[in-house]
């Protein structure tokens, strides 16, 4: 379980870092414009629409897990995005 913590933790730190890692690319905006909109079409998707992925649970927790899962693949998606733009832009002698 303690595997499951770090990794809901590590959620925030990767989404901060990759907006820190792209900075000064022109197209920042529309980055963290995508990815908010990403992470509202989840959260619909997974916790309030009428598909269900699992047999119902009686606290709705397996829900919960997938949401989170799927939020801790994207930032890390998201995060190994911004560390190859960054070091695709820097000069090499820049690093």
């Amino acid at each position: 379980m303690y595997f499951f913590y770090s990794l809901v933790a590590l959620i925030p730190i990767m989404m901060i870092w990759s907006l820190f890692l792209l900075r000064k690319w022109s197209l920042i905006y529309r980055y963290a414009a995508i990815n908010v909109l990403v992470f509202i079409i989840y959260f619909y998707l997974i916790l309030f629409s009428p598909l269900h992925f699992f047999a119902q649970d009686q606290l709705g927790l397996k829900k919960i897990f997938l949401f989170l899962y799927i939020i801790f693949i994207h930032a890390a998606g998201s995060f190994i995005f911004a560390v190859y733009r960054h070091y695709k832009s820097t000069p090499h002698g820049n690093r």
